[in-house]
């Protein structure tokens, strides 16, 4: 396929261009990993990049228009990214026409956008898909969403990447996209870390606990059964939506994940969301509490001992379960990863002071979150008319 450029480059504006690369194809082909890897690269060289993965911030159901909701959360967080001081910004996500990349584009005022599309052969980009290990049922549309991409015409570059690891993906996708992101003019200053909007105003979840005790899993999974019971839900890992490096005077990125969060949470809520789950770091999420009025936060602190601990931090660093983009323990070696879970059980013993607390020791990752429900109160209860 032939490279067709300039698709949703936009004009400069006051304040200065941001350059975004955003990586889009099917599902399965590596978006993320390989988004991930070029602002890891970027941000090492000491440009200030931020990473955002699309479908983090669009994890809203039942909806009637998914990437409607998608463009909205992509325009609600996008003046935190820039009041944050961030040089440029790195995407992945799913795009299927011309005119839904025009519409992500737009809700950008003053990026200069360049789509790169990554392909892989249709057996290849089974084995990927199958092997992340979430939602196999899928591949077959997978597949077919690849295809009817293959017979479209819109990127502004298109990169194979049959045979290739996710190192040799991110510079081959540098190499053809050239000096980037140093040929669109920087920035001004960086001004004082953004703070949160409006007070969250739907009833929310939140699940705090140590490393590896299964926050996102355990997290996903109430939404999943919340979904399942007919209430509209929305989820957010706090984790996917404050990836800023170098971080500046914001160390945690805590400044820019409760700005992100207030401004998904309004966008959820006008979505018509009823509820919000949200998995954050250990401990009590003390950064955000200023957000949430006290009638609308519920906090469960998840708890394993320490040899399930270790079980759990072992089996991420081999590369067991699904991928998440910034998973620092994959690869690590066993002596590290058990060091990381005797720290993470001593964590374990303290914190959230007040909060629901659910062991997961014994427990599937939806009867965990059965038990965190029950124990919230069968959350969510059912709201009254003046409640």
């Amino acid at each position: 396929m032939a490279d067709v450029p300039g698709l949703v480059s936009l004009a400069p504006v006051s304040g200065g261009v941001i350059p975004v690369l955003w990586l889009c194809g099917p599902s399965g082909v590596g978006k993320s990993s390989a988004a991930f890897e070029i602002f890891s690269q970027i941000s090492r060289a000491g440009v200030r990049a931020a990473f955002l993965d699309l479908d983090q911030i669009g994890l809203c159901y039942p909806v009637d228009d998914e990437h409607r909701v998608k463009i909205d959360a992509l325009g609600a967080v996008w003046p935190n990214y820039r009041a944050a001081g961030a040089e440029c910004l790195i995407l992945s996500g799913v795009v299927d026409t011309a005119e839904q990349a025009r519409a992500y584009a737009g809700a950008m005022p003053g990026a200069a956008v360049t789509l790169c599309r990554l392909r892989v052969h249709a057996d290849e980009l089974r084995r990927r898909f199958v092997g992340r290990g979430w939602r196999p049922e899928l591949v077959d549309r997978a597949v077919a969403a690849a295809d009817a991409l293959d017979r479209t015409g819109f990127a502004d570059l298109c990169v194979d990447t049959d045979g290739l690891a996710v190192p040799e993906v991110a510079r081959t996708v540098r190499e053809r996209i050239g000096e980037w992101p140093a040929a669109a003019p920087s920035p001004p200053p960086a001004p004082p870390a953004p703070r949160a909007g409006a007070a969250i105003a739907t009833p929310t979840l939140w699940l705090c606990g140590p490393v590896g005790v299964g926050k996102s899993t355990i997290g996903y999974e109430v939404f999943r059964q919340v979904i399942g019971d007919g209430v509209t839900a929305a989820y957010v890992d706090a984790r996917q939506i404050g990836f800023l490096r170098p971080a500046g005077g914001d160390p945690g990125g805590h400044a820019l994940k409760a700005a992100n969060l207030a401004a998904l949470e309004a966008v959820f809520r006008s979505a018509g969301a009823q509820c919000l789950i949200v998995s954050g770091e250990a401990g009590h999420p003390d950064a955000y509490t200023g957000l949430f009025p006290a009638s609308v936060l519920t906090v469960c602190r998840l708890d394993a001992g320490p040899d399930r601990l270790a079980e759990r931090l072992l089996l991420r660093g081999r590369g067991h379960g699904p991928v998440i983009p910034g998973d620092e323990l994959r690869g690590l070696p066993e002596e590290t990863l058990l060091k990381i879970a005797e720290r993470a059980a001593v964590e374990g013993a303290t914190g959230a002071d007040g909060a629901v607390r659910v062991d997961t020791d014994e427990r599937s990752a939806a009867d965990a979150a059965r038990a965190v429900r029950a124990a919230a109160g069968d959350w969510p209860r059912p709201r009254t008319p003046s409640g």
